[in-house]
């Protein structure tokens, strides 16, 4: 093997063996039995909750506590999934590993004619950012559907510049756009990239046209009474009171160098080739590139956000570099980009490692498989009763709460979801007397708690008393303990 053929054939060594690592760690989380994010059971809920016909969108002062703020579109696809296939805690999860298949195969197929050099280094440059930000990129949140969509605007970007390629991108990126903004209000940012392009290579009346499609695509879920669009509106309104973090940002500005630098290393190369109007689109991409980068570190850096917000910028990196490498195939400097490049993908992977490592511990299957096993039994034990899982005091017993979809599932009420109370209580909205309320009258049979534990005494991770004194004491007061096992005890009402 020749010198120059080592960081080609490193290259493809190192997609092969990332993409492995994507696919073993994908499928291992799909089959398990529990769920590793607080936010996850909420989603799955009301997706299946959405096909009996209950809104998504409750009031801000409604008594149950279990509106989210995604957009529609991201229930409306687990909904679909559970239309087709059932409900189940893995059929749940099967929207979001689809969708970061899909993306992967969309980075392959964009750059499918560019030699298994170029794909190589979009592919171990994307699986890598997948590794450094698990469980965020295969959870059932919106981040891999955004991973799906973003990938899915370089492969219209990279489509020619005649007049089907420029429709199909107007169409295209308008349809997009369209679902992002249904995932998470700000998400039309990662799409910033191809938009200034399109300004300069489509023209004007291109991008209002996009933006067109973007608004009527983004509008369509709420003509139908599940969406309610003033809810959503009023809990955005809350949203923006969340306080701003140091740590966070310093942290989201550390991971912004895995995507920073590889686009720089791409504008050095690029600037010594490519023609005129190649480069002048790679330049105006990557500038687009930056400045949503700045916009989306605001968000990110708040609490209950994160440095995974940065993710769906992958493919767009991923482009700059082959874009690079396409430019390095026509001087003197061709090797001597392959080489920044290979180091790139193998560093992305390298860091990824402890990451993968904390992943895979994650994943305690006796516990998870025991939590289930003792909901189903619960269920069985108690076949006329209405059931609902509640929190404890303690931090560690957290997790074991969020398998409470097994319940949603058999048709059994819910009403109160903790990861949305943290959230809600944290921006000022307070437990409302309707709520308290709820469990004075024993709106629910039977309520499972984490066994040996407070109910309903914990202090969040905003640090704050959640559900608090009140809501407390009404509950001591309609209920009481009736049964203790491995993982919960059953309180059940007292009436």
């Amino acid at each position: 093997m020749s010198v120059g053929q080592i960081p080609k054939f490193g290259l493809v060594l190192t997609a092969l063996i990332s993409l492995c690592v994507v696919f073993v760690f994908a499928g291992s989380y799909l089959i398990y039995p529990g769920y590793l994010d607080t936010g996850e059971p909420n989603i799955v809920a009301l997706a299946w909750r959405l096909l009996e016909g209950h809104p998504v969108y409750l009031p801000v002062d409604d008594a149950a506590r279990i509106t989210n703020l995604y957009g529609p579109y991201l229930y409306l696809i687990h909904a679909w999934i559970f239309w087709l296939f059932g409900a189940s805690v893995t059929i749940g999860k099967l929207p979001g590993i689809l969708a970061l298949v899909l993306g992967l195969v969309l980075v392959a197929m964009t750059y499918r004619r560019d030699g298994i050099t170029a794909l190589s280094l979009a592919l171990a440059y994307s699986a890598g950012i997948v590794c450094l930000n698990l469980p965020a990129t295969i959870w059932d949140r919106p981040e891999t559907f955004m991973i799906a969509c973003v990938a899915a605007g370089v492969f219209l970007n990279n489509l020619g510049n005649d007049q089907n390629g420029k429709w199909l991108r107007v169409i295209g990126f308008g349809a997009l756009i369209g679902v992002l903004m249904g995932l998470k209000v700000f998400a039309p940012i990662y799409f910033l990239p191809f938009g200034v392009l399109m300004l300069f290579r489509d023209g004007i009346i291109a991008c209002l046209l996009t933006v067109v499609v973007a608004l009527a695509v983004t509008a369509f879920p709420f003509a139908f009474d599940t969406f309610h669009f003033e809810h959503l509106r009023d809990f955005f309104g809350l949203m923006t009171t969340k306080p701003d973090s140091l740590e966070g940002l310093l942290k989201v500005l550390r991971y912004a160098l895995y995507y920073f630098v590889p686009a720089a290393v791409f504008v050095i190369a690029i600037a010594r080739s490519l023609p005129s109007i190649e480069r002048r689109d790679g330049l105006l991409v990557c500038t687009g590139l930056f400045i949503a980068m700045a916009l989306v570190i605001y968000p990110a850096q708040k609490p209950g956000a994160g440095m995974y917000y940065l993710v769906p910028f992958a493919p767009v990196v991923a482009d700059l570099m082959v874009r690079g490498l396409r430019a390095s195939k026509s001087s003197a400097h061709h090797n001597s980009f392959l080489w920044p490049a290979l180091l790139i993908a193998i560093v992305v992977n390298v860091l990824a490692v402890p990451t993968d490592k904390r992943f895979w511990r994650s994943l305690d299957w006796d516990t998870a498989n025991g939590v289930a096993a003792e909901i189903d039994s619960v269920m069985k034990s108690y076949p006329d009763k209405s059931i609902e899982i509640g929190i404890g005091d303690n931090n560690d017993s957290y997790r074991k709460t969020y398998q409470r979809t097994r319940l949603v599932f058999e048709g059994h009420p819910y009403t109160l979801d903790t990861s949305i109370v943290i959230e809600t209580t944290a921006w000022g909205i307070d437990i409302k007397p309707s709520t308290i309320a709820l469990i004075s009258n024993c709106a629910t049979d039977l309520w499972l708690i984490p066994a040996d534990e407070r109910p309903f005494d914990w202090i969040g991770y905003y640090g704050n008393d959640i559900y608090g004194p009140a809501f407390r004491a009404a509950f001591a007061e309609a209920y009481k303990k009736v049964e203790q096992r491995t993982f919960f005890d059953v309180y059940a009402c007292r009436q």
